[in-house]
């Protein structure tokens, strides 16, 4: 009898669990071995962080950032009022390292936007178009979630309700940049062979690398021919 309960018990613990994937990090820990001494730099929009060494990195990522928010206050018809932190960081070693979220960030992570307090954060990584195009995919998610929870705050909903993330991440790529050849190669190759997701099969595809290629709005057909595909892969 009580083994019998004490299996039910179990059952009804691991029923609760959610998905192993959420576990992948746990018992493991980020190491910190570089003391980092930050400095803050103040625009209009921005409160940008860095450490002595990157100050020509945080110039440019000021003006890029400033233009980039223009640009998306035009696109949403929408103003973000908060001031938005910016955290930089030198390479993707060092951006491993950050504290501002518990996950470990493996090498394809390019760049995030924090949720709760809007943070957010990117390394430079390849070169400086690339950081720039980085910047501007996560300013899309901070006019994003700004805008969303305006809405549902005059609604009076409290829950938060996130767009879907084919959406979010496609509506970022479109706004960030033009295709990349590699990532017209994937879309190309999956189209041909068949296995190019439509909208109603995005959930086959939720946070592959073909999900972040698909462009919300230019991955389209016309007359059953290939117009034009664009993205780039982050957070």
């Amino acid at each position: 009898m009580r083994a019998s309960r004490a299996l039910f018990l179990a059952a009804l613990l691991l029923g609760a669990l959610p998905c192993q994937g959420q576990f992948a990090d746990f018992g493991k820990n980020k190491v910190q071995y570089f003391p980092f001494t930050w400095q803050k730099m103040a625009t209009p929009h921005f409160d940008l962080y860095f450490y002595p060494e990157e100050e020509e990195l945080a110039g440019y990522a000021a003006a890029m950032a400033e233009e980039k928010f223009t640009d998306l206050e035009g696109k949403f018809g929408h103003r973000v009022q908060r001031r938005v932190p910016l955290i930089l960081y030198s390479s993707h070693i060092y951006f491993e390292q950050t504290n501002i979220i518990p996950s470990l960030l493996p090498e394809g992570v390019a760049g995030f936007t924090e949720f709760l307090k809007g943070r957010v954060a990117l390394p430079l990584s390849n070169s400086l178009p690339e950081f720039e195009r980085v910047l501007h995919h996560e300013l899309v998610h901070v006019f994003m979630f700004d805008r969303i929870s305006q809405v549902l705050h005059r609604q009076g909903i409290a829950e938060h309700r996130a767009a879907p993330l084919w959406f979010s991440e496609g509506l970022a790529e479109y706004w960030s940049g033009e295709m990349d050849p590699f990532g017209d190669m994937i879309l190309r190759d999956a189209l041909f062979s068949g296995q190019l997701a439509s909208i109603a099969q995005m959930y086959q595809i939720l946070g592959t690398y073909q999900m972040y290629k698909r462009r919300s709005s230019a991955g389209c057909w016309r007359t059953g021919g290939w117009t034009r595909i664009s993205t780039r892969s982050t957070s």
